[in-house]
């Protein structure tokens, strides 16, 4: 990384008052975020002459942004609240046949679960939590002995919240294609902090982000990818006035229709133009486009490549499996307790989280070398 970027990265994230490896918790917006809310604040404090075509235009110019990010067509993004709310939606507006079955990983995070647990109750389907026992992460292999034979949706983390591990999207996803079984990602703990190749979203049908981790955007949005094959089994359950193309025009509202603005569109959560939300989420999807998803891969490796090989392994177990990794590392203290490591870190001003009585480390693009030698300190004191 050149000096210039490092400045630039310095500058972002100069609000910063802890030693932060906590992205996996909540990410910390660039500092550009501030200037791009503190706009659209301006126009809530005086809407006077806003142009509707320019306020409703808002959630397009995101959409392009983060459909760029991913290297696909913006008619394959949808808006949405939480990552569990477009698992609702595909839960609840799937096409399901008699006898169908949804498949997700027992222990994985609760939005990939619980809608289809409350789904289930309407009898279109049944739901099986698969259980790992001895298996580190779900493989293709194991997913071929372990799946119903006539299951046909299978969700799943990208990388898993409490322990880091991360799941080969490709040769899952080319196993579940075969098979014409239904590929929902959460790329929450994922997309943000590393890229997902166009060849892995080939194979995915329904990608989930909330916004507020990797991708240092504001709480209460979440973007997914539907793709073509999605967006023609999943029906849209939710009228809403925005969605409708005499939206477009503010004169023509009251000539009712129930068809949607074209693709993915067509599931957008209510009032996506909200203007607080979106300068945030302006200012954090214009800095990751200027770094670079893959730059930053590169650069979250780097710097906890540098903590693998320093920290002190006689004291920590580690969780995390070194071929299973992506940019969190799970550890659990040999004789320590968890939760106490983690209040003696926030005395030496060092963030992280405990999750699962693991001490989970997130590394990101604003994190350095010298922050991770701070960190090493305080674990072997």
């Amino acid at each position: 990384m050149d000096s210039a970027t490092e400045s630039l990265i310095q500058k972002e994230f100069s609000s910063l008052s802890s030693i932060y490896f906590n992205a996996a918790y909540f990410g910390p917006s660039p500092l550009r975020a501030k200037e791009t809310i503190m706009a659209a604040m301006n126009r809530e404090l005086d809407p006077s002459f806003y142009a509707y075509d320019d306020w409703m235009s808002i959630s397009e110019k995101l959409r392009v942004k983060f459909a760029n990010l991913l290297g696909v067509s913006p008619d394959t993004i949808t808006h949405s609240t939480s990552s569990s709310d477009v698992v609702n939606i595909v839960a609840n507006g799937f096409i399901f046949n008699p006898g169908d079955r949804v498949a997700a990983v027992n222990k994985d995070y609760p939005s990939n679960v619980l809608p289809w647990m409350l789904a289930e109750r309407h009898g279109k389907f049944k739901f099986d939590k698969l259980d790992l026992g001895n298996q580190v992460i779900p493989t293709a292999e194991w997913l071929e002995k372990t799946l119903h034979p006539q299951t046909r949706i299978f969700n799943i983390s990208h990388v898993a919240f409490d322990t880091g591990k991360k799941i080969d999207l490709l040769s899952i996803g080319k196993f579940l294609k075969s098979r014409n079984i239904f590929f929902v990602v959460d790329g929450t703990q994922s997309l943000g902090g590393l890229e997902i190749t166009p060849e892995e979203l080939s194979y995915i049908d329904v990608l989930t982000v909330s916004s507020y981790k990797w991708m240092l955007g504001p709480y209460g949005h979440a973007f997914a990818y539907f793709s073509q094959k999605a967006q023609d089994s999943i029906y849209h359950l939710n009228a809403n006035w925005i969605l409708s193309p005499n939206s477009k025009q503010v004169y023509n509202l009251l000539d009712y229709t129930t068809e949607t603005l074209p693709g993915a569109r067509q599931y957008d959560r209510g009032q996506a133009a909200n203007l607080l939300c979106s300068g945030c989420l302006e200012g954090s999807l214009s800095f990751l486009a200027e770094m670079g998803l893959a730059n930053i891969r590169k650069h979250n490796q780097e710097v906890r490549d540098f903590f693998l090989a320093n920290y002190p392994k006689q004291k920590y177990n580690l969780v995390t499996p070194l071929e299973h990794m992506a940019n969190i590392v799970c550890l659990k203290s040999v004789s320590g307790d968890s939760i106490a490591l983690e209040a003696e870190l926030k005395k030496r001003n060092v963030d992280v989280s405990v999750r699962q009585g693991n001490v989970r480390l997130s590394f990101h693009i604003f994190n350095t070398k010298a922050q991770v030698e701070e960190l090493i300190k305080a674990l072997d004191s």
